[in-house]
């Protein structure tokens, strides 16, 4: 799954389903929906999912080290 992009929203679902945190179905879902969103929207997501899918990619990187 390619998702070329400058959308950190994108860009953190890309991570997370490359460290499968997410399946590629759902992952493909939240590109869809985000594409349907107009740019007000986007940026919010943006700024959203930078900080959730942040976290969630840090406590995956915590569990592997273990």
């Amino acid at each position: 799954m390619t998702i070329n992009s400058k959308s950190i929203f994108l860009r953190r679902v890309h991570e997370a389903y490359l460290l499968k945190k997410i399946t590629k179905r759902t992952a493909t879902h939240f590109k869809s929906v985000y594409n349907k969103f107009d740019v007000k929207k986007k940026s919010e997501a943006d700024e959203k999912a930078d900080e959730l899918l942040a976290e969630l990619i840090s406590e995956s990187v915590i569990k592997q080290r273990r």
